[in-house]
């Protein structure tokens, strides 16, 4: 493909040619395009910028924290897990309905 003043490479074109150089047709227009070789060379100093970051460490009292709450086994924990999840458990719904029948029954004796 050749490419003149008036018809550049696409955006995609160019970051792949900054990243890793492959057209030879490519690159003698980027030698001669100061806009194209403007925005290659930006592409190439962010990639660097990018590749120089450091992992910025977690700070120890964040860490510690996370971590006492990711361990906490307080009591509550479990009471407020069953009451939220109650009637996902089958033997439970189970219960729950002979509880029920049984109250009905005694109520209905009892008022017959």
């Amino acid at each position: 493909m050749s490419y003149t003043a008036t018809h550049h490479p696409t955006e995609e074109a160019l970051v792949e040619c900054a990243l890793h150089p492959a057209d030879a047709e490519m690159l003698a227009h980027i030698e001669q395009c100061t806009e194209c070789s403007e925005y290659v060379e930006d592409i190439r100093m962010v990639s660097k910028e990018i590749t120089a970051l450091d992992d910025e460490p977690v700070p120890e009292r964040v860490n510690a924290k996370i971590l006492a709450i990711a361990r906490s086994k307080r009591p509550d924990n479990y009471v407020m897990t069953f009451l939220q999840n109650w009637y996902k458990n089958p033997f439970l719904i189970g219960l729950a309905t002979i509880a029920m029948i049984m109250l009905l029954y005694v109520l209905m004796v009892l008022h017959l």
